[in-house]
Formats: structure tokens, C-alpha cells, sequence
């Protein structure tokens, strides 16, 4: 018993020899890459342009102070770009603190394959992340620090992640759901479209893409218009004329269902029930006649959406996927789908609650 307790023993420490160590390396030898941008340059050798945004840790902090530090590369693929980057900087490049994933808006109109595809493999990219569009292009967009940054990458996670402004015309992407979207079957993807205007970084327009590249880009209005209505964005703004004079109806709650005819030609009918207060207008307004008009407005600004996005081919309210689920979801019902869906109607209803006026004195 005791000769077998000592080779069990021994043979414990011969397999702890064996073991190597964890390869740790301390935050001091470290580079943070707080956002990264994938650009497309054309070139048949070195057809991408990596950009990372490396933060440097600072003893101050405040407006104007953020330090950073840009580094790119060119190369055949990400994975080649990011691997001669570590030779431009003298610590180990830290992808677990970064948020924000920019693309070119060139990439965007070629493919998204190979960014996506080298992010889903990525064991340290956090799938919370936020991606959007960048406008020229990734490159240009990081290396423009808004003056009011506090820390390096900051503006990014207040803007897309709710925390600092709450902007109905901003829609965040994040990257667990643009890997879905890809994917899933009747369901399609967006990015947001973010530039720079000298002082800070501007979010107002969307762009809409099949399972490959960008087919539309939304205006501000249509944005909002998807915000609230693929969404449920409340703190959006409905503007009408009443009386002659300019009426605003702010929208503080949004619900929203959706229902698919069974017809050979689908219809598809988007039901919005809106709540909220009245910011601007008239005095002594009537609301049993300011709401149809309200609902009119939306009713037909929906509906215009809804056309300019099927006749896009992209469906990122993820219609077919609501078909699919009424049905077996065999690959005849989904190829059926496709067929109709350049012909398939709209109908939109919305109920409009006034709460209130506002306090006029």
C-alpha cells in the first residue's frame, strides 16, 4: 500500500514538471486596443487596411486629455495585419477591452465576409461589442479625437452604448447580433454610419445589407422611422402641421405587432400602439384632432420605409423570418418566400395616445 501511495506521488511530480507556465503578462507590458478598423484598399497583395486604436494609460483625466495611440497595416488578410502590427509597438496588443469595430464604407460595399469571419473566431473579442460604418473610412474616423474625450475610446461606448446620449436616430449594432444576422434565415443585417464633423462623431444614418454587402443607406428621418418602428425606440419625435403652425409629439412608449397574411402574395401588417406628450404646438389644440393626423403621418411614413426596403432586397424587420415561423420552415417555404417578397404589400396602423399637452402658462 505504501510502494503505491509513493509511485503515485512520484508520478504527480514527474507530470508537474511537464507543465509550462501560463504565459501571464502584467498590464504594464500591455496594449489596450480600445477600437478597430477594417478598410478596403483595393489592392490585389495587400487588399485590407487594419487600423487599432491603442490606448495609453494616463495619471489625468478629463476633456481633451484622452491619449492614444494609432497604428495600421496593410496585408492580405486581418489576421496577417494584426500579427505585423505587434512588431510596430513594443507590448502585447489586448483585444478584451475592445468595444468598437469599425468598416470601411468601401469594405461594406464589397464584402463583410472576411471581417466577420475573423471576429467569430476570435477567443478574447467580447460578442457585447459594438460595430458600425465608418465614414470616409476606418482609418480617418480614429485617428479624429472628439475634443470633449475623457478617456481613449470613451465617445464610442457613450454613443452607441446608451450611457451618454439617447439619440433616436442612433441604432446600435452589436456584434453577437450581426453574427445572427448574417446567419439567420429571414433575418438581415444593419450598421450604423458614424463620421466626424471637426469636434465629435455624428450617428444619424443606417445602412441596410443582404448576408454580403450594403444595398441602402437610410436618412436621418428613416432611421428614427426604423428606430421606432423595428425597435420600439421611444424618446422619437413625430412632426405635423396643425392650424398652420409646426406640431412636435414626443413618443415616451412604443409597442408594436406584426402579423403575415397566408395569401400566395403575403401581407404584411405592422401594427404601432404610441404614447406620449405633446413638445410643441398651438395653443388650445384639440387632440381628438391632432391624434388621426399623428397616425396618418406615421402610417404613410412607415409604409415608405417598408417599400424602399423590400425594393432593396434586405429585410432587417425580419418578415421572413415571421413567415417561417407560421409555417413548416422548409426549404420550399423559404424559397417560396423569396419569391414573393419583391411583390409583398404593407399595411401599417397606428394608435396614437396623447397623455398629455405640456404646461402652458
Amino acid at each position: 500500500m505504501k510502494i503505491k501511495l509513493f509511485l503515485t506521488c512520484l508520478s504527480l511530480l514527474l507530470i508537474c514538471t511537464s507543465l509550462s507556465g501560463c504565459g501571464f503578462k502584467d498590464i504594464d507590458k500591455r496594449f489596450f486596443v480600445v477600437a478597430m478598423g477594417v478598410d478596403w484598399t483595393g489592392k490585389e497583395d495587400k487588399p485590407y487596411l487594419v487600423t487599432l486604436r491603442l490606448a495609453i494609460p494616463a495619471s489625468k483625466v478629463g476633456e481633451g486629455l484622452a491619449e492614444s495611440q494609432i497604428e495600421y497595416q496593410e496585408a492580405k488578410s486581418i489576421a496577417e495585419a494584426v500579427r505585423n502590427l505587434k512588431a510596430h509597438v513594443d507590448k502585447e496588443l489586448d483585444f478584451g477591452h475592445c468595444r468598437m469595430f469599425l468598416f470601411g464604407e468601401s469594405l461594406a460595399k464589397v464584402s463583410l465576409e472576411e471581417p466577420l469571419n475573423w471576429l467569430t473566431r476570435r477567443r478574447d473579442i467580447q460578442l457585447i461589442s459594438y460595430t458600425a460604418v465608418a465614414e470616409p473610412t476606418a482609418r480617418k474616423l480614429l485617428e479624429a479625437i472628439p475634443t470633449t474625450e475623457r478617456l481613449a475610446g470613451n465617445s464610442f461606448f457613450l454613443t452607441f452604448g446608451k450611457e451618454g446620449t439617447v439619440s433616436p436616430y442612433t441604432v446600435t449594432a452589436l456584434l453577437f447580433d450581426t453574427f445572427r444576422r448574417f446567419k439567420e434565415t429571414g433575418l438581415d443585417p444593419y450598421f450604423p454610419i458614424i463620421s466626424f464633423d471637426g469636434n465629435s462623431y455624428v450617428v444619424e444614418h443606417l445602412a441596410l445589407l443582404n448576408k454580403k454587402t450594403q444595398r441602402t443607406v437610410l436618412n436621418p428621418q428613416e432611421t428614427q422611422l426604423y428606430n421606432l418602428s423595428a425597435n420600439k425606440f421611444s424618446k422619437a419625435g413625430i412632426m405635423i402641421t396643425y392650424s398652420g403652425e409646426p406640431l412636435s409629439f414626443y413618443v415616451a412608449r412604443v409597442t408594436k405587432h406584426i402579423t403575415i397574411s397566408k395569401e400566395t402574395t403575403p401581407v404584411v401588417k405592422l401594427t404601432l400602439s404610441l404614447t406620449g406628450m405633446i413638445e410643441q404646438g398651438a395653443i388650445g389644440l384639440d387632440i381628438h384632432k391632432v391624434q388621426p393626423q399623428l397616425e396618418q403621418q406615421v402610417n404613410q411614413s412607415v409604409e415608405a420605409l417598408l417599400y424602399k426596403i423590400r425594393d432593396a432586397n434586405v429585410d432587417p424587420y425580419g418578415f421572413g423570418l415571421h413567415y417561417l415561423g407560421q409555417h413548416f420552415g422548409k426549404e420550399k417555404d423559404w424559397e417560396h418566400w423569396q419569391s414573393v417578397y419583391p411583390e409583398v404589400k404593407f399595411e401599417v396602423e397606428t394608435h396614437v395616445k396623447i397623455e398629455s399637452t405640456g404646461l402652458v402658462h
